[in-house]
């Protein structure tokens, strides 16, 4: 299952890979008791003890009562769907702490998405979007016909699309809250956490296009491509800047591009050229951008100069994860046994990490405070300590057919089957 957490987006087909128990409890309704014992003097202080708790009962009912009325006439511009949803995920996970949950059924297949919003786990399949809370409910379902089912998810929306058509879904919570259809396929999308959407795409002209939509869905943005075949595409969280990674042939060989944009500026500010590779990503630092290609991981600063160039040595990219901060990049040595190496870099160049693992590795995922980053292999699930550059087993328990790991914080890691969500507490 394909990880699609907030990421830079490219333009390739990739392969993707209830409730708890419950039960009610009969009670037998109790004799009739001797109405003569309740008539005893012994029993008066008693009485008055009953009658007094349940005066005290009362008035506190009255007092909840009155105090959520007020909160909700004085307050009512606090109450929108989002807040509620928030709260009943809290009850839930209140109600859920008594008996604790390492694990729910979910319906998927080697062809869905998914992705981690608000405490909730989307599932996208060809026939539709699964929300489930983080306690295994399914709260939402929409229903399409996708072919190839993508998906990319923030704290704002959850985007839904079919790679290579042209139709583009956005949700929240609850429900569908907007549709695109276009002229041309879409190839890629990514959403900021502040519900700012870029895609890719093509139009009459030119072999690709790059758009930016605001939160209200407007596009504000636009560059096309008459040469580039453009693979990937990322802005930042306020839409303010775009980086873009294309190439095309010339000359019997590739040229890649790398083009970077402020969005209120027509032009690129910097267009950088490599020959030779095919990129594979590009995500936005606070400082410049990190570009993955066939044979080289490289970073540029904002002008577009040279930071760093590192080569795989034509190693093959098992899996990488760009963040703003921090890059992973996981290499298959190609020894005669299964041996991946991971690399981790910061945006000034720095390798923070270096180290080799005697395994294949199925997904990394960077943990939400980036101080851990968590690799997954057949045997086990691993934490890298990015500081102190150690790793060890976190556990091997889990969901056989586990093959992505959906998101982590500093309490749980939520890792997907075709399956099976697990929920992995933190210590």
């Amino acid at each position: 299952m394909k990880d699609n957490k907030p990421q830079n987006i490219q333009r390739r087909p990739v392969i993707n890979r209830t409730p708890g128990d419950g039960y009610i409890n009969i009670r037998e309704k109790p004799e009739q008791e001797d109405i003569d014992e309740f008539d005893s003097p012994t029993n008066e202080y008693h009485l008055k003890t009953a009658y007094k708790i349940k005066a005290a009962k009362w008035a506190m009912t009255v007092f909840l009562i009155v105090f959520s009325a007020a909160g909700l006439i004085f307050n009512s511009g606090e109450l929108t769907a989002v807040n509620f949803n928030q709260l009943m995920t809290y009850i839930n996970r209140q109600t859920a702490g008594r008996t604790p949950r390492t694990e729910f059924t979910i319906e998927a297949d080697e062809a869905s998405g998914i992705g981690y919003h608000r405490n909730n786990i989307a599932v996208l399949r060809k026939n539709r979007l699964d929300i489930y809370d983080i306690n295994g409910r399914r709260n939402s379902v929409s229903r399409h016909i996708y072919s190839n089912p993508a998906i990319s998810a923030s704290e704002k929306y959850i985007i839904a699309y079919d790679l290579g058509m042209n139709k583009m879904e956005v949700f929240n919570s609850f429900a569908r809250v907007h549709e695109y259809r276009g002229d041309g396929p879409i190839y890629g999308a990514q959403v900021t956490s502040r519900g700012n959407i870029v895609y890719i795409t093509s139009e009459a002209g030119y072999n690709s296009a790059v758009y930016i939509m605001d939160a209200g869905f407007n596009n504000m943005f636009e560059c096309k491509f008459g040469e580039d075949f453009v693979v990937s595409a990322d802005i930042d969280d306020k839409a303010e800047r775009l980086a873009t990674a294309g190439f095309f042939a010339r000359n019997g060989d590739y040229l890649s591009r790398i083009s970077i944009y402020d969005t209120s500026i027509t032009e690129p500010l910097s267009r950088i050229e490599i020959i030779g590779e095919q990129p594979y990503g590009v995500r936005l630092t606070e400082n410049g951008v990190y570009a993955v290609f066939e044979n080289s991981f490289r970073i540029y600063d904002r002008n577009g100069s040279h930071v760093l160039n590192y080569n795989f040595e034509y190693r093959n990219i098992r899996a990488m994860q760009l963040m703003p901060s921090l890059a992973a990049v996981v290499l298959n040595e190609k020894t005669l046994g299964i041996d991946d190496r991971i690399l981790i870099f910061d945006e000034t160049g720095d390798i923070l990490y270096d180290g080799a693992v005697g395994a294949e590795i199925r997904d990394i995922q960077f943990s939400e405070d980036f101080r851990f980053l968590y690799f997954l292999t057949r045997t086990g699930l691993y934490e890298i300590n990015i500081g102190q550059k150690t790793f060890e087993l976190v556990t091997n328990e889990y969901d056989e057919t586990a093959n992505n790991i959906i998101y982590a914080n500093d309490r749980n890691i939520f890792l997907s089957g075709l399956t099976k969500v697990n929920i992995i507490e933190v210590n």
